[in-house]
């Protein structure tokens, strides 16, 4: 499948999947450990996991729950495995930086997290369906 042009996965149908994978994989670590997932499953739990919390109440919720911990184990996996997820994260680590704090640290920004993901999160979530 092709990510130019038109060829853009339905945004509800790449919801789903990553909801029901997510499921499947969040089921299958808290019964044997993060350690039984293969690279492509912890790739899918990582995104899982920002991708949840980013929609229930934004980035910086994210960051609250998760911290810059969770988040710098989402960008080395992510990083190489995603072509856009750098161009992505660029901007979140510009905002948070290695800060203390980076949820009120993105809650006192004037950078729009939760749209700029707006903007990558179909082709991310697309690169990630296909992988």
């Amino acid at each position: 499948m092709s990510l130019s042009g038109g060829c853009a996965m339905n945004f509800l149908e790449l919801e789903n999947w990553l909801t029901v994978e997510g499921d499947k994989i969040v089921r299958k670590a808290a019964a044997n450990g993060l350690n039984v997932l293969d690279a492509r499953e912890r790739l899918i739990y990582e995104m899982w996991l920002f991708d949840t919390e980013q929609r229930n109440g934004g980035v910086s919720q994210y960051f609250c729950n998760r911290g810059l911990k969770q988040w710098n184990t989402l960008s080395i996996i992510a990083s190489p495995a995603l072509p856009s997820f750098v161009s992505f994260a660029t901007l979140v680590n510009q905002v948070v930086g290695r800060s203390t704090d980076p949820y009120h640290t993105i809650i006192n920004s004037d950078a729009n997290l939760d749209a700029h993901y707006d903007k990558h999160r179909v082709r991310l979530l697309t690169e990630l369906k296909v992988r």
